[in-house]
């Protein structure tokens, strides 16, 4: 299944919910059909994740589910007490262990009865669940059971209150908005007081500020006939940047010396009663229990540039950034906090810890740096918990004075100065919360010194020193970085960077790389095409050519926000390579190569175009000109015309989405196509001829662009070699150049394609077995580009480079059976059910018409017995990827004769 977002997740188990909140039936019915389904709604399918029903038999009997190493759950029917499951889940995570099989106790223990959960950690905290939910609370708590996704991400375990949240920061943004259409100040200064009094509302209800003196201010002006709130705010603020006691008395007598950075400018902005009544509303809320990532989330929507001005379109799941501190941070300092032997040891290492820095170099609102921090500070209980145990066992004093992980050793650029004051309010914020999660740390008040998170062109300035590099650089098109940042800028990002204009968040991957000293890790999300053709080539293959190695990946998933971009997020280390743990999509692999597929043997080797491939796979027509393209109308009146042949130059034109979405992939228009004519041979067709002289011919002349063709009466890309080739031919191959899947039809030859069309120079059914099977599908996935998650094939970097078998007379046959079958049956339900490819095929991954996929089935183990592999890995695209590299390596070296297209 694909990895999922956090927002993807929460979509699914809204409706997981909803079909099981009136289950009132029995466990043993229905549990199994339950957890399937709990898994599936985290895009993991339960048995690819080693997880089994009732196989594992302790004192107490069988597991409802066991995934060794990973999860215990028990299962009990609706109303039953889960504290009825307490001794057996005691007793099943005691037995679950195997020692010659070197597998430890299951990490997680799950307790349900459909409409309540709870979570243990039992090796850990062996007394109480690290949380307890309701059914209904789920969708809330979904990053409690991050382990179902992949057990590499650690789940978060904390109360979230995302509806408390969204209501106190949309006051927040109604009063801000009211302010800055008015124009009530300077927008700076609008931003910092909306700051200023979104710290000083949280810092009252944490105990930070005694007396509410903000709230008590607010509801005095309310009462007032003509309240000065500029007056009397103003001074609240002034005081919370004063040392000492003087003029704290009555409202104020509880205010502190806060420092002289949130408050250095006391504004003094003046509220409107309607602004004063929002305010009030804020201040109404338990700011205790307000999310700071949401919080700041939602400001930032508000308070930063217009493009962002969404309410919380910015928002980032935690269960997206658990993907890069989970890897980069999390799991290796957890590696070498087990690993610690002797007090001393341990008591070495959280010095080290202490002072271990990490960098958001596009930090925006602060939540990767706010995520980091709270599961440093976890860390720290944890490596200080193994000092006590260590000490206690040695018969040692339990070690004194201890040092805090400091919040100044998180570190953050941003391109705003609004983005970078929300992200030092929300870690102010955390700051105060983590001391109530893991108990005292440095003082709360003053606040700690944030000024290194800092305002900056991050591309432009130099990076601090630090230890870990995380983030989510800004995602912009490498068309659209001139028309965005200027000609000026993009020249000096060719002149630093000596790789040409990219997409922006390449070149954050290669100043984070060049940052790394050796053996530090750094994890960033990007859009998808970083790992595709040239992005790939100046970041990810920079990476690995330069002592990097990528330790955890996943190749694709959405993201939130509008433009519903795909990304790819990469975690990686600088140095050789070790006994990395390499995870790919949430599972285990043995290593990850730039293209961010599974490694093998030859990840490191690039699939060289193989000469014998050449010119048998062509990209359509462009016709440079909207006059080619005719109605149905004109199309056949010039057919029937008896004054020329005109069948010679007007064709179906086919497009890309004809193919896919038109149940016999035919073509839904007409074109007029002079091939290469001479207008002397084109005027033998004088009505064609007048058409485009009336129409592209004008166009052509009052074009700007130099490089249109002069010769009005032709395409601008023509594509010679495909026509010679589809010459000779009564069908063609086709698929559509950009789908969600690699789908192939049969094509009349005497059609015009455009380029949206990819055209396959074979007429013969083993051919086409071989194009529409699973091996050639992945490695198209393989090696070409995405657009939004779809796949965009390119002959050159594909078909070019793909190996064919070398196939029997008795393969070939077999090829050309379940290829004729495949396709025949698939015509039948497009004309039947009246559908296109795309709803077919998406028809057939919910389950539908299994027929044909076993007929895929049929044909993908057909094809790989052609190539001499097992038939199992016939739709395991990692593994055919893989095959197929090195079959490409031993052709291309010459290990390997290859003639595969001798009788075709």
């Amino acid at each position: 299944m694909a990895v999922r977002s956090g927002a993807e997740i929460q979509h699914a188990l809204t409706a997981f919910v909803s079909k099981w909140k009136q289950y009132q039936g029995s466990e043993r019915a229905e549990a199994q059909t339950f957890l399937n389904e709990l898994y599936a709604a985290y895009g993991t399918d339960r048995t690819e994740a080693g997880a089994k029903f009732e196989d594992f038999k302790t004192s107490a009997g069988f597991m409802d589910l066991h995934q060794p190493g990973v999860l215990i759950v028990e299962m009990k029917k609706p109303g039953r007490s889960l504290e009825e499951a307490a001794e057996q889940r005691r007793r099943y995570w005691q037995e679950s262990s195997d020692h010659d099989s070197d597998t430890p106790a299951a990490r997680w223990v799950i307790a349900s009865n459909f409409h309540e959960f709870e979570i243990w950690e039992p090796g850990r905290f062996p007394n109480n669940p690290r949380a307890r939910f309701t059914l209904e609370e789920l969708p809330d708590h979904y990053d409690a059971l991050l382990f179902l996704q992949s057990e590499s991400i650690e789940p978060v375990f904390s109360e979230h209150r995302r509806e408390l949240t969204t209501d106190a920061a949309r006051h927040i943004a109604d009063l801000y908005r009211s302010m800055a259409d008015r124009g009530a100040a300077p927008l700076d200064e609008i931003q910092r007081f909306t700051m200023q009094l979104v710290w000083t509302l949280f810092a009252e209800d944490l105990g930070m500020l005694d007396g509410y003196p903000l709230q008590q201010t607010v509801e005095r002006l309310l009462r007032e006939e003509e309240p000065d709130s500029s007056r009397d705010l103003g001074h609240l603020f002034k005081l919370l940047n004063q040392k000492g006691d003087q003029n704290r008395r009555g409202v104020y007598a509880g205010t502190r010396y806060v420092n002289g950075e949130l408050f250095a400018k006391s504004d003094a902005v003046y509220l409107t009663r309607d602004e004063l009544v929002h305010l009030k509303r804020a201040s109404e809320f338990d700011w205790r229990q307000v999310n700071p990532t949401i919080f700041g989330s939602l400001l930032e929507g508000v308070l930063g540039d217009e493009q962002r001005a969404s309410l919380g379109a910015h928002y980032t799941h935690e269960a997206d950034i658990m993907k890069i501190v989970t890897p980069t941070i999390v799991r290796p300092w957890r590696e070498r906090i087990e690993a610690t032997s002797t007090s001393t040891e341990a008591r070495e290492l959280l010095d080290e810890l202490c002072g271990f820095r990490v960098l958001d170099p596009a930090c925006g609102c602060g939540n990767f740096l706010y995520v980091a921090y709270r599961e440093l500070r976890g860390l720290e209980a944890e490596l200080k918990a193994r000092v006590a145990d260590l000490a206690a066992r040695d018969g040692l004093p339990k070690p004194k004075d201890l040092p805090f992980y400091p919040l100044a050793n998180v570190q953050g650029i941003d391109i705003e100065q609004v983005a970078v004051q929300i992200a030092r309010v929300v870690l102010w914020m955390g700051h105060r919360q983590m001391v109530d999660r893991y108990g005292e740390a440095e003082p709360v008040l003053p606040l700690q010194d944030l000024s290194a998170i800092r305002a900056a062109d991050a591309l432009r300035t130099e990076w601090p020193e630090t230890d870990a590099i995380i983030g989510n650089p800004p995602f912009l098109g490498a068309k659209l970085i001139r028309p965005s940042l200027g000609d000026g800028y993009a020249d000096w990002l060719i002149s630093r960077f000596g790789v040409g204009v990219k997409d922006l968040c390449v070149y954050w991957f290669r100043k984070a790389h060049e940052h790394l000293q050796s053996g530090q890790r750094a994890g960033l999300v990007a859009t998808n095409s970083i790992s595709q053709t040239a992005a790939r080539q100046a970041s990810l293959d920079f990476i690995l050519s330069t002592d990097g190695v990528i330790t955890s990946a996943v190749s694709s998933q959405k993201w939130p926000g509008d433009a519903k971009v795909h990304v790819s997020i990469v975690n990686w280390r600088r140095g050789p390579r070790e006994r990395d743990l390499f995870e790919l999509d949430g599972r285990e692999v043995v290593g990850i190569s730039a293209s961010l597929v599974a490694a093998s043997a030859s990840s490191s080797y690039r699939p060289a175009k193989l000469v014998q491939n050449l010119q048998r796979c062509f990209a359509g027509v462009v016709p440079q000109g909207r006059g080619f393209v005719i109605d149905e109308v004109t199309a056949q009146s010039l057919l029937e015309d008896p004054q020329a042949h005109y069948r010679d130059v007007v064709k179906p034109f086919l497009t890309g989405q004809d193919l896919v979405q038109r149940p016999r992939h035919d073509a839904s228009r007409w074109i007029i196509d002079f091939a290469s004519l001479s207008l002397e041979e084109a005027m033998r067709y004088p009505r064609a001829i007048a058409h485009l002289r009336d129409t592209t011919k004008i166009e052509r002349e009052s074009s700007s662009n130099r490089a249109v063709e002069p010769r009005w009466w032709l395409f601008g890309r023509r594509v010679e070699g495909m026509r010679s080739v589809v010459a000779g031919l009564s069908r063609f191959a086709a698929a559509a150049a950009t789908s969600k899947r690699l789908e192939l039809a049969w094509v009349d030859a005497a059609t015009c394609p455009n380029n949206a069309t990819i055209v396959f120079g074979f007429d013969d059914d083993y051919s086409f077995g071989v194009l529409a099977s699973a091996a050639h599908e992945a490695w198209a996935w393989a090696q070409s580009s995405t657009l939004k998650g779809d796949l965009r094939y390119t002959n050159a970097a594909v078909f070019e480079t793909l190996p064919w078998p070398e196939s029997t007379q008795a393969q070939r046959h077999a090829i050309g059976e379940a290829s004729r079958a495949l396709y025949a049956r698939r015509s039948e339900l497009c004309i039947e059910h009246d559908m296109g490819l795309t709803k077919l095929y998406n028809l057939m991954d919910d389950g539908a018409f299994q027929d044909l996929a076993a007929l895929h089935k049929r044909l993908d183990e057909a094809v790989v017995t052609a190539y001499g592999w097992p038939k199992s890995i016939a739709q395991d695209a990692d593994a055919l990827v893989a095959r197929l590299t090195e079959r490409n390596r031993e052709i291309a070296e010459g290990e390997r004769p290859y003639a595969p297209f001798r009788e075709h």
